[in-house]
């Protein structure tokens, strides 16, 4: 996944809601889970039971970390 893939998926996944975007957001999470990005965010990011902000700022630092190992 790229970068600018994964940016777009984190803005449609804030203006949608993550249950609209759940097979993008496993495919993000495979893609982060291969590029040794922290497994805290990844896990905060997957759980429905964690509240909708702390899973937009984990999902905001996974971009971030995916898009540095990218390069």
């Amino acid at each position: 996944m790229t970068p600018l893939v994964a940016l777009e998926l984190a803005e449609n996944i804030v203006a949608d809601g993550f249950a609209a975007r759940q097979d993008a957001l496993s495919t993000l999470n495979e893609a982060a889970t291969e590029r040794d990005v922290n497994p805290v965010l990844i896990q905060v990011v997957s759980d429905d039971n964690e509240p909708r902000a702390a899973r937009e700022r984990a999902l905001g630092r996974l971009v971030v970390q995916l898009s540095r190992r990218a390069a």
